[in-house]
């Protein structure tokens, strides 16, 4: 957030708040472990596309997905969305209340309900137990076998053989709540009368007599080591079946009116208990330590927990859907680690190691290396609560300076504040200590650069408003303000960089110089500037920047520029940035930081400074609108290892057609759909795919984040499909089990058919020449040739009339430059798409595209390149439709698509796709190449009563996209219309 608009954001002091945190604070700012309030937390509902927010249970398939049970049945989550199973969709599922779920070796889906126990693999379900009383517990063993628990029944299954375990096997209880597998494969079972073990077909049942705190066992989990965790009536055991009782955690330790529904063991051996009514709870060192409603989680009511192999946590709620835990790359730390507050404008580490933390309106806040955090307000002398500029002095004291002009100086707890009076209300965006102990202060102001000597205030002219201002290696200050650019100050002398030289903006955020003496510039809007021996290189979205803001710089120890903006964290390699200014490379590569990497929100905070903090051991600190973010730069740079591709489902002509590997597609199958995923619960929408048809595509084809791959009349013959996927900008993972898939002919297109056609051809031929030879002998040879003359005269007249035809057909129906339709044909089919839509009730959305400067084109490279730019573009757009979708040359540069069957969202979907396509790569003509962009203006049948009221609607959505900077998409709405026609 930039700082002006702080003011928007400025929050009422809460006094009774302030006597609170005034002391000191138990925090994990510098703790070897994150709280769980740290945790990253993703939350799932029906809004997301679960069937229904009362989850009873989650598992995890060796493909990586996610199957969540609920009330209206079962879903499977790939991280982006869900595939929802009911009794509507599914034959074979019995019934839409799943209580259980389980996963098998084999990639099966074990699903209880209150109807039993149903199996759910490659498609198919199929039902092996029908419950008479409810099934409590769902289990799968090493061996592959499943094991299920009632209040009267226990059973496994194996090999599709289904065992009943009674009194003639030994079995002492039959009244199973929980199943465990011990690592020697002994199988444990918690029972209303003790615990039970089953081992070499051996059942023995433990007791208070063994040592167990109470015989009433209500859950059971396995730790890695062979020691088990029991939940009972009188609290959790830890128990071992050689040792005895290792632990107890009673039952008044616990939260009051909590109810054990579900125990975990995760991956570093931690328990984790979860509760009906308390949230869940973690146990280390001999306590537990929640995590509830108040600190995040939509709901206490935890009906299941869950590790995935990712070691993400997975909580089923009651009533409130499943959350996601998991540790980002990011700690966060704000007011539920003890800061006073979440708005944060300066961070800055101490040599002695601690942190110290300006506020928005509640003063400064220390955090000590022992993880107390004392707060300073203006009870302990700050002038405000306000905390803009921050320095550490040689002494070891902190200068501070306020929003309102007022410098203070922080030593030994006691504060003192010292005012200018020709600065009476201009905050202090920076401060800067030089070699002989003078203060350098950045006053948002004109003539804001003072020096603060021997308590005495000189002003500088300086320009602009000044924001920020950094030492050079030499002494010389640069200094970044609004209005004025970037200056360098040195000698006395102010030498500005503006507009006029070269830089993106006159409104200088951020500034940076390199130990090479480079200065680096962020503007806003604009870019990224780099000053080297006077020369500006300009680095903004077009070259690859994520941002047009940059609003504080850092460099890590890699040799890497960290920035930050409104939308989050990046960083680029210096590298890149110095090899594009050398003209080596044409673009550099940004790696962007956001919510999916642990931040609470993307949104920094910069104007103050410093807003972004290097510490001694490398670590990175920014300022955010939710507290401080933290980061190890060397663990942001390790690249996930890449995801495993699978293909979900394929589509025939509009219809879902099962597959086990192979797709077998009669003649009459002209439109194949293959969509397909990757698992992953990170950063999903980060994850690009590629593809390959073995015998169609000659080489891998990228299409993003798209999940589709469209294939039109492919020819008869036998094809393998393939699919990869990677994060981000890592590397290809393995390609997931490919489909075969066979497309059958007709029958006139088999071998017999031609084998036979070829005989009947020879057949005829012989005759025929019978037939002419008799003929020609009784003919005399000048009738022969009139014969023969005449037709083939005939043949000539006839091919010319089919040629002339065809190519008035041609030009009747197509654009001769570009050989999409001409504009009659594509007003034709769209009237026709419009009533269709309105017989059935359905969608049908019109895109009018223009190429932006178009003319320059012309002007600048000729008409030939410019029919080239119009070609390449249509054939790009043309590239991407479906069977149905169609486009046209509307005029000039301009062309009008209409899509069939989509809602304005996805038509919305379906631009942006044309538009990245058109400005994605550079267009060749001759040995050159020009990069061209499009706008677009979007409209829906809604919008219009006709076919030329839609095609209007789109162009006046154009005409929005061109007015507001181009090379975008712009959907039409009514209250544009009305502005237009009274601006008109």
């Amino acid at each position: 957030m930039g700082y002006l608009r702080k003011v928007r954001v400025r929050r009422a002091k809460y006094l009774a708040t302030l006597l609170i945190v005034l002391v000191s604070f138990s925090s994990v700012i510098f703790a070897s472990e994150s709280k769980l309030t740290q945790y990253t937390q993703t939350e799932l509902t029906d809004r997301n596309g679960l069937p229904q927010n009362s989850v009873a249970s989650v598992t995890q398939t060796r493909d990586g997905y996610l199957w969540f049970g609920t009330q209206e049945g079962f879903a499977r989550f790939d991280g982006i969305r869900f595939t929802v199973f009911n009794t509507l969709n599914s034959r074979g599922l019995k019934d839409n209340y799943i209580q259980l779920l389980a996963s098998g070796l084999d990639g099966s889906v074990w699903i209880g309900t209150r109807s039993g126990l149903t199996r759910y693999r490659e498609g198919v379900f199929r039902s092996y137990i029908t419950a008479d009383t409810p099934l409590t517990t769902l289990f799968a063993s090493r061996d592959g076998s499943i094991w299920v628990g009632s209040a009267g029944r226990l059973y496994s299954v194996k090999d599709d053989q289904v065992r009943l375990y009674g009194a003639k096997d030994g079995l002492p209880c039959n009244d199973i709540r929980g199943i465990a597998e011990t690592p020697d494969g002994t199988m444990w079972f918690a029972t209303a009368q003790g615990l039970m073990s089953l081992k070499d077909g051996r059942f023995r049942l433990y007791t208070t007599t063994d040592g167990l705190p109470d015989s009433n066992i209500l859950r059971i989990v396995a730790s890695h080591n062979g020691s088990l965790w029991l939940a009972t009536p009188k609290g959790i055991a830890h128990w071992d079946p050689g040792h005895g009782l290792l632990e107890n955690i009673a039952t008044a330790s616990m939260p009051s009116h909590a109810r054990i529904s579900s125990l975990l063991v995760d991956h570093e051996g931690m328990l984790w208990v979860a509760f009906m009514h308390s949230g869940i709870a973690s146990f280390s060192k001999g306590s537990l330590t929640g995590y509830t409603h108040r600190d995040g989680l939509p709901s206490d009511d935890v009906s299941a927990i869950y590790e995935d192999r990712a070691n993400h946590l997975w909580i089923g709620l009651a009533e409130g859907g499943a959350v996601e835990l998991r540790e980002g790359l990011f700690e966060s730390f704000g007011e539920k680690e003890g800061l006073s507050e979440n708005m944060i404008w300066t961070v800055l580490q101490a040599r002695d190691g601690s942190v110290w933390v300006g506020t928005n309106s509640t003063g400064l806040n220390h955090v000590t290396k022992d993880g107390k955090v004392r707060v300073f307000t203006t009870r302990d002398g700050l002038p405000d609560g306000s905390v803009n500029g921050l320095s550490e002095a040689r002494d070891g004291s902190l200068w501070i300076g306020s929003e309102h002009g007022i410098l203070s100086r922080l030593f030994n707890g006691h504060i003192t504040s010292f005012r200018d009076a020709e600065s009476p209300d201009a905050r202090i965006a920076s401060i800067l200590e030089d070699r002989n102990g003078d203060l350098w202060l950045s006053f948002h102001e004109l003539n804001g650069l003072v020096r603060f000597h021997d308590g005495k205030f000189e002003h500088y002219k300086s320009p602009g408003l000044l924001n920020t201002s950094v030492f050079a290696p030499d002494g010389s200050i640069w200094l970044g303000s609004d209005h004025g650019g970037v200056t360098h100050f040195s000698s006395g002398t102010f030498t500005s960089y503006t507009t006029a030289n070269g830089l993106l903006s006159n409104f200088a955020q951020a500034i940076y110089v390199d130990p090479e003496g480079v200065t680096w510039a962020g503007t806003s809007p604009g870019g990224l500037n780099r000053i080297k021996d006077g020369k500006i290189t300009t680095y903004s979205v077009a070259q690859g920047l994520f941002d047009l803001t940059v609003g504080a710089i850092v460099e890590d120890d890699s040799g890497n520029l960290w920035m930050t903006c409104n939308k989050g964290i990046f960083r680029v390699s210096k590298k890149e940035l110095n090899d594009y200014a050398d003209g080596k490379i044409s673009s550099i590569h940004s790696i962007v930081y956001g919510t999916p990497d642990g931040m609470r929100v993307a949104e920094c905070n910069f104007g103050a400074s410093p807003s972004i903090w290097k510490g001694e051991n490398g670590r990175l600190w920014f300022a955010t609108v939710a507290g401080v973010a933290s980061i190890d730069p060397r663990l942001g740079q390790v690249v996930p290892s890449p995801p495993p591709a699978t293909v979900e489902s394929v589509v025939v002509n509009q219809k879902v057609v099962p597959f086990q590997r192979e797709v077998i597609a009669g003649p009459e199958s002209t439109d194949l759909e293959i969509q397909f995923t990757a698992p992953d619960f990170v950063a999903p929408e980060r994850i690009r795919f590629r593809y390959r048809l073995r015998g169609f595509d000659p080489n891998w084809v990228e299409v993003g984040p798209r999940r589709q791959a469209f294939y039109t009349r492919l020819p008869p013959g036998h094809y393998f499909f393939e699919v990869q996927a990677a994060h981000g900008e890592g590397e290809w993972g393995p390609s997931a089990p490919g489909i075969k898939l066979r497309m059958t002919p007709h029958f006139w297109q088999t071998g017999w058919f031609r084998l036979s056609c070829g005989l009947l051809l020879i057949l005829i031929s012989v005759v025929t020449y019978r037939i002419r030879t008799g003929y020609l002998v009784r003919r005399n040879a000048e009738l022969e040739q009139r014969v023969l003359q005449r037709t083939a005269e005939l043949q000539k007249a006839t091919r010319a009339a089919e040629a002339a035809q065809a190519a008035l057909h041609e030009q009747a129906t197509r654009d001769g430059l570009t050989r999409v339709w001409n504009r009659r044909s594509i007003f034709e089919i769209l009237e026709r798409e419009i009533d269709r839509s309105r017989r059935e009730d359905g969608d049908v959305c019109v895109v009018m595209a223009d190429l932006d400067h178009f003319k320059q084109v012309n002007d600048t490279h000729g008409h030939q390149a410019g029919d080239c730019v119009l070609q390449e573009v249509a054939r790009r757009i043309s590239g991407l439709m479906r069977p149905y979708d169609s486009v046209g040359r509307y005029g000039g540069e301009e062309f009008l698509i209409v899509l069939p069957g989509c809602t304005q969202a996805d038509a919305f979907t379906r631009a942006e796709e044309f538009r990245q396509a058109v400005y994605g790569i550079p267009i060749p003509f001759g040995q050159k190449s020009v990069t061209a962009t499009c706008s677009f203006g979007l409209a829906a049948a809604v919008n219009a009563a006709n076919c030329e009221e839609m095609v209007a609607a789109a162009d006046e959505a154009l005409y929005v996209a061109k007015r507001t900077g181009r090379n975008k998409v712009h959907v039409y709405a009514i209250e544009e219309s009305l502005s237009t026609i009274i601006f008109n």
